[in-house]
């Protein structure tokens, strides 16, 4: 029996719901300890990370909201601030290999937003799939949302980064110059 779906479309309501609600619930919780990790070097970098975490918040209370709407079997979406965060084994690595969990210099800060810029331009292509492989018409206009939301705090990020003090690159060693 052939559906007249390609394969790999996500045709589960619940399904898009949660991964995109799990998605946001690590997000949540990424900026919420950048912004802790930030408070020692930069009050404005700091904020700008808790006020990414309110986004991540925002976008999950829409998802709840749209959920209310759908035809749904077993309720999936849950408040990020209402649980515990648990560290991938990805973030636990990287944990073990800084020397100082609060950002202190310059080179720590250009190193954890260009980090953040990673991870949120990685945000934005989960929803473009996300959204490419959906199946559910109704979660459309919020999957572009989310797509829209992602680029335009990528675009902040880049511009943070840009903010920061750069090193002046130091002269070559003798005799290389001639």
């Amino acid at each position: 029996m052939k559906t007249g779906l390609e394969p790999g479309v996500i045709t589960s309501v619940e399904e898009v719901l949660a991964l995109a609600n799990d998605h946001e619930h690590h997000e949540y919780h990424r900026y919420r300890w950048l912004s802790l990790r930030f408070i020692t070097y930069h009050t404005g970098i700091s904020r700008l990370m808790e006020a990414l975490s309110v986004q991540s918040q925002q976008r999950i209370q829409a998802l709840i909201v749209e959920s209310a709407s759908l035809p749904m079997r077993e309720p999936v979406l849950r408040d990020p601030a209402a649980q515990a965060w648990q560290a991938s084994s990805q973030q636990r690595a990287h944990a073990t290999q800084q020397a100082h969990f609060f950002i202190l210099d310059e080179e720590m800060a250009a190193r954890e937003l260009s980090r953040a810029v990673l991870e949120e331009w990685r945000s934005r292509r989960f929803y473009e799939r996300l959204q490419a492989h959906n199946g559910i018409p109704a979660l459309n206009a919020l999957l572009n949302a989310c797509i829209g939301e992602a680029q335009t705090q990528l675009q902040i990020l880049q511009e943070a980064e840009d903010q920061l003090p750069t090193r002046p690159c130091p002269p070559p060693p003798r005799g290389i110059l001639r």
